[in-house]
């Protein structure tokens, strides 16, 4: 092990949190009858969401091996990951922003609920979405903060 990965510990735990909720996450917020297996869904759609989370698991395995596996360049695997989770955020976000195109939506009136904010006495309603992406994006930028001055 070299000074680096020692000193790169915190923004590897924050990295890996990152992958390992967006691993685990869409498992359950998917994988039910709000999405996978929502009879209002086109079969192709249910395909369709369970294969974007399958991937989804599948890179945030590969994310946690370059954090924590040996490596000679720990500075390129740490640096693999971030990016790795930005690509997540960034699709997440393009997403977002081009469902006029599409006739997305962030969520289904059967889906799971927003999140309720109550500051100073009015209601704010966040998308569940919205709000952990949004959240990773913070502690995905503070880890490679943290990184950039290691």
């Amino acid at each position: 092990m070299d000074a680096f990965y020692d000193q790169t510990l915190v923004p590897r735990i924050l990295f890996s949190i990152i992958a390992f909720a967006i691993a685990v996450g869409p498992m359950f917020a998917d994988f039910n009858k709000t999405h996978a297996t929502n009879p209002l869904w086109t079969p192709h759609a249910r395909f369709h969401v369970v294969w974007q989370v399958l991937s989804q698991a599948g890179i945030s395995m590969a994310i946690l091996y370059l954090l924590w596996a040996p490596s000679p360049d720990y500075a390129t695997h740490i640096g693999l990951a971030a990016l790795l989770n930005y690509v997540w955020l960034a699709s997440f976000f393009a997403t977002m922003a081009t469902m006029p195109l599409y006739g997305g939506a962030l969520k289904d009136e059967n889906g799971i609920k927003p999140f309720r904010f109550n500051i100073l006495g009015r209601i704010y309603l966040v998308d569940t979405n919205l709000f952990g992406a949004s959240i990773f994006v913070v502690v995905n930028t503070a880890g490679v903060w943290l990184v950039l001055n290691a």
